[in-house]
């Protein structure tokens, strides 16, 4: 039968999901004695096997297999649904130790989600007792044990409190404090520009974030959907890091489906109210003049609605029509009613209650805008066609993303800086922007990003990214200096290993 068994477990969003899908099918193609089994909540399940019929072939049962765990028809919410898949994981991991009546062997290999295995890496190492492990530097868990334990520094906080506290100040203390962060690549922020607060209170972050050191110190090494033509610094100096702790760093590229990498290929969107609104745009306006709009399947500026509706208001009432796409795909996403009626009646804009196909919408000819969150799979989704970005970042690293792709010698994106709340608000390093938060300066930037974008500005970072894209491309594909690692590089020996999946190669060393 098959010589090795990968055992995954994935976190239950949308972003990763659809990356780790596409590079399981490569890893699956480039070696026929490779099977998976991938452990996911159930209400990700059917949007799983959706995203595998949808890349035109019938995935083969026989050596993936989706195993799905937590109720199918019960909505949950965020920290339910994860100790769910967690009990669903140690239930099946237990069952994959011994060989299957099917043949499936023990599994040589794991891949846990950089944000879910933290809390599960000890005891899996427990039942798969071969899997070894190594140690790193102290982490934000020991720092907010340390204040913790002081009773005059603790000042009556919990620990949860504390760590939490540790983890947005991102310095090496509980407090922001105006200190300058550096990233790999070269990058500088202040502590206080690292968590956008946009999303409202992260209650998990500093659970999350402690959890995915502990996995860091823990695993063989990482998987991660980035390269060296994306971060020419940050990748060799992760590799560098890791190989000091006897680590290694698989550098995979950016991840989408097929239909992404291919020029001649494109999909449709099959809603009929998309179409007919972008066939019109295209008509009306022009090629690449729609806006699309998305914070993606998990976030939206709850702290901040009443900029939202602003950001909407000023592109109904531009001289010059800007028209635009909004998908509210999040299940806290929503806009006023009346607003919602306005936007749909106007001829301008198109609001959708409703999930959306964002990759064909990206395809669409119509599109050549996106703002967005700055989730990683929407950065690839909209990058790997050349469209660049406007960012509101909402939370976890989408900060560091929208500082990332909108500086540099070839800037891809805008960063909105007006849309920032809470302990955010305050100088930046890398803008000369007053940033106030006030409702009346973000919109007087929305009003100037959407004229930048349609003016001398946006025309060079809609070259930059259609640049990027041939760049990711080649990479894909093998070709050029993209520096993709092979990814029948990450399915070498037969050993037991266990990888944690990250989203970007140069927030490791910063988050873990």
């Amino acid at each position: 039968m098959t010589a090795h068994h990968i055992a995954t477990l994935l976190t239950p969003t949308w972003g990763q999901t659809t990356s780790y899908i596409h590079v399981a099918t490569q890893m699956l193609n480039k070696d026929p004695n490779v099977v998976i089994t991938i452990v996911q909540h159930n209400l990700m399940v059917p949007q799983m096997e959706t995203e595998l019929a949808s890349e035109g072939r019938t995935y083969d049962k026989a050596r993936l297999r989706i195993i799905g765990v937590g109720p199918k028809d019960v909505a949950v919410g965020y920290t339910k649904g994860l100790e769910q898949l967690f009990a669903g994981w140690m239930e099946n991991i237990s069952q994959f130790a011994q060989e299957s009546s099917e043949g499936w062997p023990t599994p040589h290999t794991v891949h846990l989600d950089w944000n879910v295995g933290g809390s599960v890496v000890e005891p899996t190492k427990q039942v798969l007792v071969s899997l070894p492990a190594y140690l790193s530097e102290p982490d934000f868990a020991v720092i907010a044990d340390d204040i913790y334990a002081d009773e005059a520094k603790r000042a009556g906080r919990s620990l949860q409190e504390i760590l939490q506290q540790v983890v947005m100040a991102s310095n090496g203390t509980d407090k922001l404090s105006g200190a300058v962060v550096k990233f790999p690549g070269g990058l500088e922020m202040y502590d206080h520009e690292c968590h956008p607060y946009a999303a409202g209170p992260a209650l998990l972050m500093g659970a999350a974030v402690a959890d995915a050191q502990r996995l860091a110190k823990t695993v063989d090494g990482f998987i991660a959907t980035t390269s060296s033509c994306i971060e020419p610094t940050g990748v060799p100096y992760c590799r560098e890091l890791y190989e000091k702790r006897g680590q290694e760093l698989f550098t995979i590229g950016m991840q989408a489906h097929p239909c992404c990498w291919e020029n001649d290929v494109r999909v449709t969107p099959s809603d009929e109210r998309v179409r007919s609104f972008l066939d019109s745009a295209v008509r009306q306006y022009g090629k690449r003049s729609v806006l699309y709009i998305s914070f993606g399947s998990i976030y939206f500026p709850v702290a901040t609605r009443q900029h939202v509706e602003a950001l909407v208001t000023t592109l109904l009432d531009l001289e010059k029509p800007f028209p635009f796409i909004f998908a509210l795909g999040s299940k806290v996403a929503s806009l006023p009613q009346r607003l919602v009626d306005r936007v749909n009646a106007s001829g301008k804009g198109l609001v959708c209650n409703f999930w959306v196909e964002q990759r064909a919408i990206l395809q669409h000819g119509a599109v050549g805008w996106f703002l967005t969150h700055g989730g990683w799979n929407s950065l690839s989704e909209s990058l790997t066609q050349g469209i660049p970005l406007i960012v509101w970042s909402a939370s976890g690293e989408q900060a560091l993303n929208a500082a990332f792709f909108s500086t540099g010698p070839n800037p891809v994106a805008i960063e909105l800086f007006q849309i920032r709340a809470g302990a955010q608000i305050g100088p930046s390093l890398h803008s000369d922007a007053k940033i106030t938060g006030t409702l009346e300066d973000a919109s007087a930037e929305f009003g100037a990003t959407f004229a930048a974008a349609r003016g001398a500005r946006g025309e060079i970072l809609q070259e930059n990214a259609a640049k990027m894209a041939n760049i990711l491309k080649m990479a894909h594909a093998g070709r050029g200096s993209g520096g993709n690692c092979p990814v029948g590089q990450i399915l070498r020996g037969t050993c037991a290993r266990a990888f944690v999946c990250a989203p970007k190669g140069g927030m490791c060393p910063a988050k873990f």
